[in-house]
């Protein structure tokens, strides 16, 4: 486990990795743009990706912190920049943790 100060370290976000979470979730809020109304969660997912895609700046740190507390990423701490893509992808798209997901109901609420 990490030590508090190297998660202190890692929390802020000027990790270089931050801009590849970001185009991840730039792809994902494309792709809810295009989707059916039906989908769960629609209203709030159309709503973040229309905010993520005017203005992403106040959104980003919040991002950070949820795709920080995936397990997968939190083993990876020691060198973030291993994450792939397809690894990045799968945690703020389609993980568990629906990381998208969570940042559209955290800002509807």
């Amino acid at each position: 486990m990490a030590t508090l100060q190297q998660i202190y370290t890692i929390v802020q976000p000027q990790n270089p990795i931050i801009g590849r979470v970001t185009s991840a979730m730039h792809k994902k809020c494309w792709a809810v743009l295009l989707e059916a109304d039906t989908v769960d969660n629609h209203v709030n997912r159309l709503a973040l990706a229309m905010q993520f895609m005017r203005n992403p700046d106040p959104l980003v740190p919040k991002l950070w912190r949820l795709f920080l507390s995936n397990s997968t990423v939190q083993n990876a701490f020691a060198d973030l920049s291993a994450l792939s893509d397809n690894d990045i992808e799968y945690i703020v798209v389609n993980d568990d943790t629906h990381v998208f997901d969570w940042l559209a109901n955290m800002e509807a609420s």
